[in-house]
């Protein structure tokens, strides 16, 4: 004889109803010790459930082969990327040590400043890599742009003002973001194309309006400079597109099935890049 126990588990803010088929013939109710020491052990082993959803964001668990556990927050979604041989019971202790970080990172996504047109101007907001910089306008000294803590300083002369100071700060800032693409693009693709075992021949760096990458016949990758202000889980997913492109010049199932080999969630990274990319041409 079976009988159904819903365990309601509540652990620091998760909350799970669980249901679990229990054997009478387990239980002795002569022994109410047994019974205590069975549903703690049944609790520790069985019982811990990771929640779906935590402050608001999605949660997606990825197991890999890799040896350290990370969390990330790609668009609305928290991806908790760990070894293979961890445990559900692992990733709630993870989720439960890093609950202010997580919640912080909600509190930043629902704060993001409303996209509107540039007027370049200080106080305004320009992402890289998913987070903002604040826009700082100075005058005199060198112009040009920089990063310090977060704010993006950018210095013009006084001379320039109105209509020609804003194509100014607009042309300083795309230079800053140019050189940065460069720069980190670079590594990834070092970085990756060890890893899936190609050689690119070059690597160019435009301002393209509706595409991310590409990879000619040659070996030849070029990618869109505002392919920066996105997630370094999203760069990711654009580079190894364009390098398994050298293996597969097509996007047949055979390309996808080696996209999948090194990014497992390229469909959510690609969803995102669709949802999200528009905001980032701007």
């Amino acid at each position: 004889m079976n009988i159904w126990h819903k365990l309601i588990v509540c652990r620091s803010g998760f909350t799970e109803i669980v249901e679990t088929r229990i054997h009478l013939t387990q239980l002795n109710p002569k022994r109410p010790l047994e019974i205590e020491v069975f549903f703690m052990k049944l609790f520790s082993e069985q019982m811990i459930v990771i929640p779906k959803e935590l402050f608001g964001l999605k949660i997606e668990v990825l197991r890999s082969r890799r040896k350290t556990s990370v969390l990330q927050i790609v668009g609305n979604q928290l991806q908790i990327r760990v070894p293979n041989r961890v445990r559900d019971r692992k990733i709630v202790e993870i989720l439960e040590k890093k609950q202010r970080w997580i919640r912080n990172k909600a509190i930043e996504l629902q704060n993001q400043p409303i996209t509107k047109k540039r007027e370049y101007i200080s106080g305004e907001f320009f992402p890289l890599f998913g987070r903002y910089l604040k826009l700082k306008v100075l005058e005199g000294g060198k112009v040009g742009t920089q990063l310090i803590d977060n704010y993006l300083l950018t210095t013009v002369r006084s001379s320039e003002i109105g209509d020609l100071r804003k194509s100014r700060i607009k042309t300083y800032i795309e230079k800053w973001y140019v050189k940065e693409a460069y720069k980190i693009l670079e590594e990834k693709v070092s970085k990756y194309s060890e890893i899936i075992r190609v050689s690119p021949r070059e690597m160019k760096v435009r301002n393209y309006k509706t595409r991310w990458g590409s990879c000619d016949n040659k070996g030849r990758l070029t990618f869109n400079f505002h392919l920066i202000k996105a997630p370094h889980t999203i760069v990711d997913y654009v580079v190894i597109h364009e390098l398994c492109h050298i293996i597969q010049p097509n996007h047949s199932k055979f390309f996808w099935n080696e996209v999948a080999k090194f990014d497992p969630s390229f469909k959510s990274h690609k969803k995102w890049l669709k949802g999200n990319g528009e905001l980032l041409i701007r």
